[in-house]
């Protein structure tokens, strides 16, 4: 074991981060290409299994994660999911909200614009396999939506930074943390893996600012299930 005054970090610790932060984007990475191919051969409701399956794993890790927190003696408040309080937790709420209203316009006024809705096209080409392309598919997509706001914020931003400040001190955490958030995401190709380094930046910099996971698991799920509409709505231009 290795103790830090208020942490105390065990074997059990290092088993979990290593099978979310390496083993899940290492597995990712592999059955990427043969979900591709199944989706090329036709294979009927492969996206929504995929969906399935990955609502199940991150799940599974999740409450694994959470059992060893637990067992710990460690409490909710440490995860950043206690009852959200203090000034700093409403002004990122207020910062949050008012992010929130920028994408929806930024949005909805490429849509309007030849250009802009050209790029936004080529970007949901880019990632077209994980879409979902009928209404069975984004209701799965959205649910995978709320799964990943959850489990991905409460593995990557609330254990991952704390198992890492441990080591090399908070800054250093949100920055290794948010790397390998989007190295987790690899599969998807180098370009967006980069832009999701950003987006977990921000997402940890809401969670220590305001010390509360809760805006950044509805910042991120809001987002990818906005994504998912979005590409619905748009299926027949990028496919």
């Amino acid at each position: 074991m290795v103790q830090d005054g208020r942490h105390v970090i065990a074997t059990a610790d290092h088993l979990i981060v290593f099978a979310f932060a390496v083993l899940l984007p290492a597995y990712a990475r592999y059955n990427y290409p043969r979900f591709k191919r199944a989706l090329e051969t036709g294979e009927p409701g492969i996206r929504s299994r995929q969906y399935r399956r990955t609502i199940l794993r991150q799940w599974s890790l999740t409450i694994l994660a959470m059992t060893i927190w637990f067992r710990s003696g460690r409490s909710l408040d440490q995860l950043g999911l206690g009852v959200p309080a203090g000034a700093a937790f409403f002004i990122a709420l207020v910062l949050a909200a008012g992010l929130a209203q920028f994408w929806r316009t930024q949005i909805r006024a490429a849509l309007e614009h030849d250009k802009a809705r050209a790029r936004l096209i080529e970007q949901l080409r880019a990632i077209a396999p994980i879409l979902p392309t009928s209404p069975t598919e984004l209701r799965f997509f959205t649910a995978l939506s709320l799964t990943a706001g959850t489990c991905e914020e409460i593995l990557f931003r609330g254990y991952l930074i704390w198992y890492l400040e441990i080591h090399v001190g908070i800054a250093a955490a949100v920055t290794l943390s948010s790397i390998m958030f989007g190295m987790g995401h690899i599969y998807q190709g180098q370009k967006q893996a980069f832009k999701i380094v950003f987006l977990g930046l921000l997402l940890a910099l809401f969670y220590v600012g305001s010390g509360s996971l809760w805006i950044p698991i509805a910042l991120h799920a809001a987002l990818d299930a906005a994504q998912g509409r979005l590409a619905h709505r748009l299926r027949d231009e990028y496919l």
